[in-house]
């Protein structure tokens, strides 16, 4: 009897590499946003779900107008556009992804004042940020693809001003689970945490918890889109490589987790 592969140890590279090879798809499923929606009446489009889903996230950390954000895991830079567009904010955007990089920035220049917008491409864990320069510190589902978590929330923190918040939404669930586990090594994640270890690694490395809201019943229609998109994208499937299968198997894992409970969205909002 052949013994089972163990699977390859997760690197930065690998995180890198799947969002520059799937960043079309990305497009194509999401938009330009790469993050779920917040389904009130479940009759939202995606970008309304999308728009609804940032503006409560902004409503929550308290942003106004000339606050400095970080957007860590910034995608095409389209939050980063909405909150200097709709908040009147200056907003740096983190990507480790070139292919994203070079997008965010080209998008940028439709804005009126594209100078309230900038784009990196960098390591989040690994930037340097300049201490208590910033009034938002916001990672919407990035913080899953995070080695060590604990070491990027005292960075955040020393990085905030204070009264600065930290802004976080995340899937949450546990690595007991066998499907959040699954659904982890098909998204390459790290490590997914219950939202209460995100909240006592956040209030360990110096800051003080204001909100927290589990939202995953409101979030989880994102994923039924998805599969209807995918089953489109089935007769493509025999042209592309396994990759691209096991991410299509990963939405209906993230559909099961979603709907049987082991798996949550949850905001977090902190301040220094």
């Amino acid at each position: 009897m052949q013994a089972a592969v163990e699977p390859s140890p997760l690197l930065a590279q690998d995180i890198r590499e799947h969002y520059d090879d799937f960043a079309w798809i990305y497009r194509l499923y999401w938009g330009e946003h790469i993050h779920h929606g917040l389904f009130r009446s479940g009759n939202e489009t995606p970008r309304q779900a999308q728009e609804l889903l940032l503006r409560h996230c902004a409503q929550t950390a308290l942003i106004r107008p000339g606050m400095k954000i970080a957007d860590v895991g910034c995608g095409h830079g389209a939050t980063a556009r909405f909150l200097a567009r709709e908040y009147g904010c200056t907003v740096l955007g983190l990507t480790n992804s070139e292919v994203q990089c070079k997008a965010a920035t080209k998008a940028a220049k439709s804005l009126a004042d594209p100078s309230m917008v900038r784009f990196e491409l960098a390591d989040a864990e690994q930037h340097a940020f300049p201490a208590a320069h910033l009034d938002v510190v916001w990672n919407m589902e990035s913080s899953e693809h995070f080695f060590d978590k604990p070491a990027y929330f005292r960075k955040a923190a020393a990085a905030l001003k204070p009264g600065g918040r930290l802004m976080l939404a995340a899937w949450t669930g546990s690595m007991r689970q066998e499907l959040v586990r699954k659904i982890a090594r098909t998204f390459l994640c790290p490590e997914l945490l219950p939202a209460g270890e995100y909240a006592a690694q956040i209030r360990a490395a110096g800051l003080r918890v204001l909100h927290a809201e589990d939202i995953g019943p409101q979030v989880a229609q994102t994923w039924d889109l998805c599969a209807r998109y995918a089953r489109l994208a089935v007769p493509m499937l025999p042209a592309l490589p396994q990759k691209y299968h096991d991410f299509l198997r990963g939405i209906e894992l993230m559909r099961k987790g979603f709907r049987g409970g082991q798996l949550n969205y949850s905001i977090l909002v902190a301040e220094r």
